[in-house]
């Protein structure tokens, strides 16, 4: 078992990140994702195999959380700072590997943003949660 993760706080990310992706993707900017989709792909998006792809995105979502909350448990976050370290982390790894999609795969930069941005704000509602939420036993940062 991986030491130091809240798996009640982690239920919750889950949760919450997959309603935050059914109203950003699929009620906020629906029409928007739908264009930059086609545009990006040269077909509109398939409903076919979409609960196999629904269900990779649960597992992807937990995985995410579950490596933030390990990150959390090793540096000490247990607090509001955990917004912070969610956004360093967010920078160095979800920023610049999201951007190999616009360099080298040519994605239109709208899709990319808009993912982007999904994900920024995927990490800090994680990074709050989280955050407050450590596991029993957690150890502030020296």
């Amino acid at each position: 078992m991986i030491k130091g993760v809240n798996w009640v706080a982690v239920a919750i990310c889950v949760v919450l990140l997959e309603a935050l992706g059914f109203l950003w993707y699929g009620v906020l900017l629906a029409d928007v994702w739908t264009s930059a989709f086609t545009e990006a792909m040269g077909h509109p998006p398939s409903a076919s195999g979409q609960a196999l792809y629904m269900a990779l995105g649960v597992v992807n979502t937990l995985i995410l959380v579950v490596g933030l909350a390990w990150i959390f448990a090793k540096l000490g976050v247990n607090s509001l700072a955990g917004i912070g370290a969610a956004v360093a982390v967010w920078f160095f790894f979800n920023f610049t590997t999201m951007s190999i999609d616009f360099l080298y795969m040519q994605m239109p930069g709208r899709l990319v943003i808009m993912n982007m941005g999904y994900q920024l704000i995927s990490y800090l509602i994680a990074g709050a949660i989280l955050g407050l939420m450590p596991a029993k036993g957690a150890k502030a940062a020296p």
